[in-house]
């Protein structure tokens, strides 16, 4: 609904406040019109005083639609003109010139000299009881302290400064401390209202002896001592008192100590979670099956630790909102890993083993610096939102196939065989070693899983590997096997070097003899690395807050704290780390919910990475690779079994897709295929929904002018001809064939037939983007509905706009005039200007019945002047005018309504009231009610009555045009909603009811009106209730046709 004309004329606080001044002075006016008289100047011309201080410049509110080739104020003028064109033939000459006498009657002020809103200087709480009473209830009971004399002084004027009541048991303790009476630090308020003046501070005298009674030393005599004087307490009190001391201290140093102890379990859990992970992510950061990597196992454990401990170091730093959360490795990285090391391995020559390793060295430290900047940079520039964009079931594919990856890994750790597609690999898969080697730890996997759905305790998965190796020790010393023998055949991994140092992995640095060049060719698998990483943020930080009850959490924090701790870790060499959600979960709902907690646990990390590898020495194989397996199960299983059902089949075949690219192809071409699927299959769901939201005719929908009742019967007919079709989404080439389609169909011959339309209304207020070949399908269908003489409105979008700059630049918007293009700004004005030359083609028809002519002026398009009448029986559309115009046309005997009565106004409600379907005649009706009405005029933006005020009057409009505004929702400003032209009546509803307005009606230019006041009206009821019932259900007849068109406009339209 369109607001464009209240907003031009700075509707606000000034026009509430003039509108609310003008129902209070105006409710007493319209019992007495000698009285409307006396007040009518004064009023108007401080009300119209008030109304050029809120207008502006008419040229700047036609500015705003200054674009449109129908603007809101051109379309207002046809529908007054065409509304005086109905209102000619001598209505105005049977209007007496005793008339004027009355003119100028506007609201009066209020005679009872009420001036409300007046400054009081009374206090609030004066005010409530001068009003309140004895009645005040729990008012009067709280405030019972109150000396009545207060309470008459309160309702006679200022009140004395009265701060005793304050003592009353009910008040609060606060407000008895902070009144008045106390004499802290000033003394109580002067009683003769007299201003405040506090007095200098008095010199403290010195404290007395506490008397010898016993009575306890007041603590605040104690605090008022001044320095330097002497003291008057007791020995053992101040002995007493160095005690106390000294056990807050002793408790203070207690609970120092205490604190650290309390997270104990926590950081144990954690530290044997990062172990844990350690032996199964780090032991597998390097492809070991390729020689060069063969013993890098302690390597990638020593990085792991490291990596873990800074991320757990920023983390509990501050930088993370969640208190214990814990920072590890980034699994899903090592695909990523192993596919920079095979580009480096292919790049570098084999013969040169120590520049393989310094280049796969610097790529991993350089890929995890990369991966630093994107987190920071996103965080920093605060677009952490554009991680949301990316579409989830592509993340769960790149999900599944880390699983895949890691359940291949774990065959390669476990059975020391590089899987190939071969039939050696294969035997050597299914030899007795290496098949028991593989065997066990799928086994133990898929026990971990069955025991899993079992016992649901967050501390059962710990407890199982810990398990684990204590009853693998204890089988293996029952058979009698050796510990050297069980690592030479891959039950236990070898021994690492006792003099290597935990910071070996530094030595593997040389960038001098580092390959560059195969550094840069690893680039793309960095980025890809770097945008994986990206996509966990928003996924982790979330459910993290939800499973510990934080509310509020900022994701672009989270990812600089990413940033952060990932750039660290690439400045130290070490690779990349994210905040992991279950570890994080484990530990804090273990106690650990507090960054000393983490603080803790980074500690304990770091001792386990400076003491070396030297534990991976005594690790079962079968231990690692059952992590390995378990958690692989977990990530396939949470891609292709978790999602049946819960996405749809293009979904899921997505996921399938990305999940065999990556097992076949590698991760950054799984990645870039899901991306392409992605928007494949975005195309083809989008294009299946329909851009049309709503299609209707004329005939449902009208615009919300209040008509004559004559124009409205005629409109009934024809409405038809006007077609509306509400857009929305993003229009594009996958869904403009669908609205193109439909509008070819109404114009096939059959269709065309049934129902032939003039209006094409296309509503683009819902339409949030559109692409060429959209706008460009604009273009195809303007020339069809030209080649059929149908206008095209273009409303609901502005010219600088998106949609408007797309169809300005295909041509459909241009600034030339175009006959059969016709833009305005909303829905409202374009049904209103579609009805507007429906009715000239009406008034041309109705002209050439009776032989006389329509002025050019009230030409709005180009109509066909026949000559004779039966030319307009040419086609289905005229055919259809000229039933309609036959139909409303009056009847011979309506010509004779008595228009020569003896009041001014009953021509008026012949006009608004003759027309209705009444089954008792009216004409007794109308002259007994005219003499009551009482002519008004409202001058520009006078506002007739406000929201909330209550009905005084009911009014039938004789010039000029009044506009009806509701409050926008969401605070918007108010909307106007309702025109309401000369011939038609306002006001009936809630005149009837004796309800208060809810709405606002203000003059639209100068406006002659006649009121029928509350007041005569009352008298009418019990003077004459018969023929005043009668006037009623005209009255309301009256209404319920014209509520029509707001109701179907309000809920059919949107």
């Amino acid at each position: 609904m369109s607001n464009f004309h209240f907003r031009r004329h700075t509707a606000g606080a000034e026009l509430a406040a003039g509108c609310e001044r003008h129902v209070e002075t105006g409710a007493e006016l319209h019992g007495d019109a000698q009285r409307s008289s006396i007040h009518g100047d004064a009023q108007n011309s401080s009300i119209h005083g008030l109304a050029r201080s809120m207008r502006v410049a008419p040229a700047a509110g036609d500015s705003a639609h200054a674009d449109y080739s129908q603007t809101p104020d051109s379309i207002r003028d046809r529908t007054m003109m065409l509304s005086s064109l109905a209102l000619h033939g001598g209505l105005r000459d049977s209007i007496p010139s005793s008339r004027a006498g009355a003119a100028g009657q506007g609201l009066g002020p209020d005679p009872g000299g009420n001036q409300r809103g007046s400054f009081d200087s009374r206090s609030s709480i004066d005010q409530i009881l001068a009003e309140a009473g004895a009645g005040a209830g729990n008012l009067s009971r709280l405030l019972g302290g109150r000396p009545a004399s207060a309470v008459s002084a309160a309702a006679q004027g200022p009140p004395h400064a009265d701060h005793d009541w304050l003592a009353a048991e009910r008040v609060p303790k606060n407000a008895r401390r902070l009144s008045g009476a106390l004499d802290y630090p000033f003394g109580p308020l002067p009683e003769d209202g007299s201003a405040f003046v506090p007095p200098l501070p008095q010199k403290q005298q010195p404290h007395q002896q506490p008397q010898a009674s016993g009575d306890a030393f007041p603590r605040d005599e104690r605090d008022r001592l001044l320095p330097g004087q002497p003291s008057t307490v007791p020995p053992e009190w101040r002995a007493e008192s160095r005690r106390a001391r000294l056990q807050r201290r002793g408790r203070t140093v207690l609970g120092l100590l205490a604190a650290p102890l309390q997270y104990a379990p926590a950081v144990i859990l954690g530290l044997i979670l990062n172990l844990l992970d350690g032996l199964s992510y780090g032991l597998i950061a390097f492809p070991t099956s390729i020689p060069v990597f063969a013993g890098f196992g302690p390597v990638g454990f020593s990085m792991y630790m490291l990596s873990t401990a800074i991320s757990q170091a920023v983390y509990s730093s501050g930088a993370s909102a969640f208190r214990g959360a814990n920072g590890t490795m980034l699994i899903e990285a090592i695909p990523f890993l192993y596919a920079i090391c095979n580009k480096v391995v292919d790049s570098v020559d084999g013969s040169q083993p120590e520049r393989v390793v310094a280049t796969t060295m610097a790529a991993y430290a350089i890929s995890t610096i990369i991966t630093g900047v994107a987190f920071s940079v996103l965080g920093f520039l605060k677009i952490g939102v554009l991680v949301d964009f990316f579409p989830r079931h592509i993340l769960v594919g790149c999900i599944g196939g880390v699983g895949y990856f890691l359940l291949q890994t774990g065959m390669e750790i476990t059975s020391r065989v590089e899987l190939d597609p071969s039939w050696a690999v294969l035997r050597r898969l299914f030899e007795p070693n290496a098949l028991g080697l593989w065997t066990s730890s799928l086994a133990l996997a898929i026990l971990l899983r069955v025991l899993s759905a079992r016992y649901t305790r967050p501390l059962f998965v710990p407890v199982f590997f810990m398990a684990v190796p204590a009853i693998f020790y204890l089988v293996t010393a029952a058979l009698g096997l050796s510990l050297e023998t069980l690592r030479a055949t891959g039950w236990v991994f070898a021994m690492p070097n006792a003099d290597v140092p935990f910071y070996h992995f530094y030595t593997l640095f040389d960038f001098g003899n580092t390959d560059w060049y195969a550094i840069a060719q690893t680039v793309p698998t960095m980025l890809g690395l770097a945008f994986f990483s990206l996509l966990h943020v928003p996924i982790n930080v979330p459910a993290l807050a939800v499973s510990t009850n934080v509310d509020k959490i900022d994701t672009n924090r989270e990812l600089l704290a990413h940033g952060i701790s990932n750039f660290a870790s690439g400045c130290l060499g070490t690779l990349q780390n994210y905040l992991v959600y279950s570890n994080s979960v484990l530990f804090i709902r273990s106690g650990g919910g507090s960054n000393l907690a983490g603080m803790m646990l980074c500690v304990a990390t770091l001792a386990i990475f400076l003491s070396g590898p030297a534990i991976i020495g005594y690790i079962p194989t079968m231990v690692v690779g059952a992590l390995i397996f378990h958690l692989g199960l977990e990530l396939l299983k949470e891609a292709l079994v978790d999602t049946v059902g819960v996405v749809n089949r293009i979904e899921y075949a997505t996921i399938m897709a990305i999940v065999l690219a990556m097992a076949t192809l590698g991760f950054n071409e799984g990645i870039f295929l899901g991306i392409l699927l992605a928007c494949f299959f975005f195309i083809l769901l989008y294009s299946r929904r329909s851009a049309l939201r709503k299609t209707y005719t004329g005939s449902v929908v009208r615009s919300t002018v209040r008509r004559l009742y004559s124009q409205r019967r005629f409109l009934d007919n024809v409405c038809n001809q006007i077609q509306v079709v509400r857009l929305q989404g993003f229009m594009f080439f996958g869904t403009i064939n669908g609205v193109e389609a439909y509008i070819r169909g109404l114009l096939e011959q059959r269709q065309w037939q049934v129902n032939p339309i003039r209006f094409l209304v296309l509503d683009f207020a819902l339409v949030n983007g559109m692409d060429f070949s959209a706008a460009e399908a604009f273009i195809r269908i303007r020339r069809l509905l030209e080649a059929r003489e149908i206008y095209m409105v273009i409303c609901g979008a502005e010219r600088v706009s998106e949609v408007g700059r797309a169809l300005r630049a295909a041509g459909v918007w241009s600034s030339d005039s175009h006959e059969y293009v016709q833009t305005s700004p909303s829905l409202n004005e374009s049904l209103e200007w579609c009805e507007n030359v429906l009715l000239q083609y009406y008034y041309i028809h109705r002209a050439a019945l009776a032989g006389t002519e329509v002025p050019r002026s009230y030409a709005i398009v180009t109509a066909p002047k026949p000559v004779e009448v039966a030319d307009y029986g040419t086609s289905p559309r005229r055919e259809m005018v000229s039933r309609a115009t036959q139909s409303a046309m009056p009847d011979a005997s309506g010509a004779s309504s008595p228009l020569n009565h003896q009041h001014a106004v009953l021509p008026l409600l012949y006009q608004a009231f003759l027309d209705l379907e009444s089954t008792e005649p009216i004409d007794g009706v109308l002259t007994f009610i005219a003499p009551y009405f009482v002519h008004r005029r409202l001058h520009p933006e006078q506002c007739l009555w406000h929201t909330g005020s209550p009905a005084t009057g009911m009014y039938v409009v004789e010039s000029g045009t009044l506009r009806v505004y509701v409050e926008g929702s969401g605070g918007g400003g108010p909307e106007a909603v309702e025109s309401i032209l000369p011939g038609t009546s306002l006001g009936e509803l809630t005149f009837i009811t004796d309800r208060s307005h809810c709405t606002t009606v203000v003059a639209d230019g100068s406006v002659s009106l006649w009121e029928l006041p509350k007041s005569a009206y009352d008298e009418l009821c019990s003077s004459d209730p018969a023929r005043t019932l009668a006037f009623v259900r005209l009255a309301l007849m009256y209404s319920a046709q014209g509520m029509k068109a707001v109701t179907a406009y309000a809920f059919c339209a949107q």
